[in-house]
């Protein structure tokens, strides 16, 4: 297996579908890849859409114990050389897969990989975020990892708001990333997201202040929400 698309999701009735299809819908060779669903204790229709989807992906079904738990547990188990987190409300366009694989495998210093992406307003709006220059532009999901380097870092800190930027600062000085210059999925801002609100990424930006007090330069890059 190459790849492993990891869907973490909690009542994402409205969005999953898209989401999911965005990830089978790729410009790849089917037998390469594989999407994994961990429904994380959705209580609406998350479950029986998923169902609908038969034996073309992999469904893990556990009781809620949070979306930094979900997408580990998904990490933990994919079978793929690479990996990369999709929100159950977000959209991968048909070629994210081929792009990045393509530089990890012709690229064996490169430890993940990552691009532009439309950003979808709550107004409605799409815009480009740009990530050329500054790395902490990117969202929570649309980055290719290779898994074992992924593994060795223990994968996200489940004790911790912003976990993927968390990430980036552990292996600042560790990690090689490859950028490309095109947007390869939609990020969907919504108001009623954990970034919605400014009490919890408040919170979320000191948390990480106060874990990496030596990156602080680069905790002022982080991207606003």
């Amino acid at each position: 297996m190459k790849v492993s698309i990891i869907i973490p999701a909690y009542n994402a009735q409205n969005t999953i579908r898209k989401s999911v299809d965005s990830a089978l819908n790729q410009k790849f060779p089917k037998e390469d890849f594989e999407v994994i669903v961990i429904n994380d204790g959705s209580t609406d229709e998350t479950s029986e859409i998923l169902k609908k989807y038969d034996k073309k992906i992999k469904v893990i079904n556990q009781r809620n114990k949070g979306f930094l738990k979900a997408a580990n547990h998904g990490f933990r188990i994919a079978e793929g050389k690479y990996v990369i987190k999709l929100d159950a409300d977000d959209y991968f366009k048909p070629t994210i897969l081929k792009e990045m694989v393509k530089v990890l495998d012709q690229k064996p210093e490169i430890d993940f990989v990552y691009s532009n992406y439309y950003e979808k307003t709550p107004q409605g709006w799409i815009k480009i975020i740009s990530t050329k220059n500054n790395i902490f532009n990117t969202a929570g999901g649309g980055v290719m990892f290779r898994k074992n380097k992924l593994a060795r870092e223990g994968f996200y800190r489940e004790d911790i708001k912003f976990a993927e930027y968390d990430l980036l600062l552990r292996t600042q000085d560790k990690w090689k990333g490859y950028y490309i210059q095109k947007p390869l999925f939609y990020y969907n801002r919504r108001k009623e997201s954990l970034t919605g609100s400014k009490k919890w990424l408040k919170d979320s930006i000191a948390q990480l202040k106060k874990i990496h007090p030596k990156r602080l330069k680069e905790i002022k890059k982080i991207r606003k929400y």
